[in-house]
């Protein structure tokens, strides 16, 4: 009696274990079926998403067939407010040759520093600025290690690319507010620096960079706080308009025309290099 039960529990034991494996294989035979399914609906979504964005692409820059560019109101006198030679390239190129072509739009660009004080020359105390000693020392080392001069050669080529006239270069180099990744420039002095300009040019659009400063670099968020201080202050004439520079993902940054089709749709002003 003892051995017909052990034997019919073995049994059992194996007729379970056999249904437990049969159900294993069939839900991973299912997994597979289902997940080669995904992946092949995954690679036809994304070859018809490039097809529709190349489509833009050509309709918008070869055929002019969809207009791609939104642009400002107002927008007769326009000053770009940036941190560091290049900026003007690297991020507001497009917007730039847009204000640039048109016939009765005055376009004024005004940078903050052309010097690069090396890392190793900073010195932090408790307020997060750098020592008078630290300048000291990168200025004996020749303006900054020779930077200065060459990057105002490089903003002027630069800006006569873009159209803009050499008059209408406007270029800060203050001991406080030195081109360095972990330096915050002081906000009353960036205010200061870019109500005087708005003042004296009568500017009536200004563009600078949004609060994460398109690549996060200190210098370039600084200017945001600089500017939004002066709305908050109400410093700024009525008739100006501030647009900053939208901050994108590292992944929207670097698709190039695969971008096209989120700019339509997510982005309120948007300009595109011809």
């Amino acid at each position: 009696m003892n051995r017909t039960i052990h034997g019919w529990e073995e049994f059992r034991c194996l007729v379970i274990l056999e249904e437990i494996s049969e159900y294993l294989s069939n839900f991973i035979s299912s997994f597979t079926r289902y997940l080669i399914d995904t992946v092949e609906h995954l690679i036809l979504a994304c070859i018809l998403y490039i097809i529709i964005c190349i489509a833009l692409y050509v309709c918008i820059v070869n055929m002019e067939f969809i207009p791609f560019t939104r642009d400002t109101r107002n927008a007769k006198r326009v000053l770009f407010v940036i941190a560091h030679p290049d900026d003007e390239c690297m991020f507001f190129g497009p917007a730039i040759l847009n204000y640039t072509k048109k016939k009765n739009c005055s376009v004024y660009l005004m940078c903050l520093t052309t010097e690069y004080l090396p890392p190793l020359l900073l010195a932090h105390d408790k307020r997060n600025t750098y020592c008078e000693i630290a300048l000291d020392r990168a200025t004996e080392n020749g303006n900054h290690y020779g930077m200065g001069s060459k990057r105002k050669k490089e903003l002027y080529s630069s800006c006569k690319i873009l159209g803009i006239p050499e008059g209408n270069i406007l270029i800060h180099n203050h001991t406080n507010l030195p081109d360095a990744m972990d330096v915050r420039w002081p906000t009353e002095l960036v205010s200061q620096l870019v109500s005087n300009q708005v003042d004296s040019l009568n500017i009536t659009t200004l563009i600078t960079f949004d609060r994460y400063g398109v690549s996060r670099h200190c210098n370039h968020c600084c200017i945001y706080y600089g500017v939004a201080n002066l709305i908050l202050d109400r410093k700024l004439p009525k008739y100006c308009g501030v647009y900053v520079l939208e901050s994108i993902n590292t992944l929207r940054k670097y698709w190039f025309l695969l971008d096209i089709p989120l700019s339509l749709i997510l982005s309120r002003f948007r300009f595109v290099n011809m």
